[in-house]
């Protein structure tokens, strides 16, 4: 088993005004960050050593405990020798550090030392370990050397005690690249620039935005990107849900009661807000283990295609009887195979249903929708025989 220990506590000389474990990066505490990539290692425990339980702990065992795990509040540091057996491992990382998940998960799948060259480490704050390495503030050890940590004095600061454990029981360093600090990407205390930065890279790198060969995805995903840059943390998210879950309702609601174009206006804003979310929800969850998805959004996700279906049988003439609902069903079945069949390339134009509503409109305001879906459906059927993968 793995136990991860984390600390809350602020050792920084200078004062300081919300200590380094606490200051928000892309939406989480800096603490909440090394959670998830503890989490994302196998860390079936998580141990925080806090003086005090204040609302920011609570909260980090809140996040914890919904990833599965098992979350211990310690103020001694010999408590750990209860926790943890000979046969465990335990994952340290210092206080202020943000590290890198994949350089964590790739070099740490067995015990070592995470260690960048002691020039320019040392000078950034780092602990020298020698003359040429200094502490990335990340390790792994095995558990039985948690025997010599509880013959230290109580106040130690034990994840630097613990370094020396490690590296006396011939713990292997592991070098990394010094582009991580060049570029970053890995922080420790970082300063209100630094995490600039960082928010930079996380929403271009988690944002994963649709190509344009779906321009209605691309456009709405690309205006979600931009929003949740500027609005990490905050309830963006619920609030585009719940603008989606609206301009849905809105438009069935026109379109029943005869205002058919304006009723697909409304659908388009349904599915651009959608879009919106899940690309704002993907950059604040991101480094999650196990993300929450609000029923509301379930429920759009489920809901938006035979919301599509109904206003399309409504706007149809009433004597196509049951080819009012049966062509638009069939358009729906011949995108979702394509979601599955296409190659990945292609896969997100299937997905576009901001394009689907905005070629609705037109359509609708000529009064040709039946024929005008029935056709799309024919393109994408004939489609399905270009970007279907190849069988071996």
């Amino acid at each position: 088993m793995r136990v991860a220990l984390l600390s809350v506590l602020d050792n920084q000389s200078r004062p300081r005004t919300l200590p380094a474990p606490f200051r928000v990066v892309a939406g989480a505490r800096l603490v909440e960050r090394q959670l998830d990539i503890a989490l994302a290692a196998g860390c079936e425990t998580i141990a925080c050593l806090a003086l005090t339980v204040g609302r920011e702990v609570i909260e980090l065992q809140h996040r914890a405990e919904a990833a599965g795990a098992r979350f211990i509040v310690i103020r001694e540091p010999r408590k750990l020798s209860g926790m943890v057996t000979a046969q465990d491992e335990l994952l340290v990382m210092a206080p202020g550090i943000l590290p890198e998940e994949d350089a964590v998960l790739r070099h740490l799948a067995r015990p070592g030392v995470l260690t960048f060259p002691e020039d320019p480490a040392v000078q950034r704050g780092y602990e020298r370990i020698d003359a040429n390495f200094a502490w990335a503030g990340v390790l792994l050890v095995r558990g039985n050397a948690l025997e010599e940590l509880a013959q230290l004095p109580a106040d130690v600061d034990t994840p630097s005690a613990l370094l020396r454990i490690a590296l006396q029981c011939g713990a292997r360093p592991h070098p990394l690249e010094t582009r991580l600090l060049d570029d970053d990407i890995w922080l420790r205390d970082p300063s209100p620039e630094q995490i600039s930065a960082r928010e930079r890279s996380w929403v271009a790198g988690h944002a994963d935005v649709a190509p344009f060969t779906a321009p209605g995805l691309a456009v709405a995903e690309r205006m979600g990107a931009r929003l949740a840059r500027d609005t990490l943390g905050s309830g963006l998210s619920r609030a585009l849900a719940i603008g989606s879950g609206v301009a849905g309702v809105l438009g069935l609601g026109l379109t029943l009661a005869g205002w058919i174009a304006p009723g697909f206006g409304f659908a388009v804003l349904a599915a651009l807000l959608l879009a919106m979310e899940a690309v704002v929800r993907r950059v604040s969850t991101a480094g999650q283990v196990r993300p929450r998805v609000s029923l509301l959004v379930q429920a759009l996700t489920v809901l938006m295609d035979p919301i599509l279906v109904l206003m399309v049988a409504v706007a149809s003439p009433e004597d196509t009887q049951w080819l009012r609902l049966f062509v638009p069903v069939v358009l729906i079945g011949l995108l979702h195979l394509g979601e599955r069949l296409a190659v990945p390339r292609w896969r997100r134009s299937y997905q576009d249903r901001v394009l689907l509503s905005v070629l609705f409109v037109p359509a609708a305001l000529f009064g040709v929708i039946q024929p005008f879906v029935a056709f799309i459906a024919l393109v994408v059927m004939i489609t399905l025989f270009l970007t279907s993968q190849p069988r071996d």
